[in-house]
């Protein structure tokens, strides 16, 4: 279940719209989640991951390493995208 208000899985529910669909996408999730600390900063901004430790991971969990490069684009861009959303808006107040 996506939150404990819903009494069932609802048909909008992130988790299920956002699962992933192919053997790739999973493999891409746990790649993601061994690297998710994995980041180039600058500034206190996220300016993306760090690639090495991505193909690194990729080899180690014997994902699909050409695959893996070919969606680390997308996986880069949301994830700098949402850690610096939420660094802006932890910010704001101060």
């Amino acid at each position: 279940m996506y939150c404990k208000a819903c009494p069932t899985t609802c048909p909008e529910c992130p988790y299920r719209l956002n699962a992933p669909q192919t053997e790739e996408g999973w493999q891409a999730l746990s790649v993601l989640e061994v690297c998710a600390a994995q980041l180039r900063m600058a500034q206190n901004t996220v300016i993306g991951l760090d690639f090495n430790a991505w193909r690194h991971a990729s080899e180690v969990l014997d994902a699909d390493v050409s695959a893996m490069s070919q969606l680390f684009p997308a996986i880069e861009a949301g994830i700098t995208a949402a850690m610096n959303s939420s660094s802006n808006v932890s910010t704001a107040g101060n």
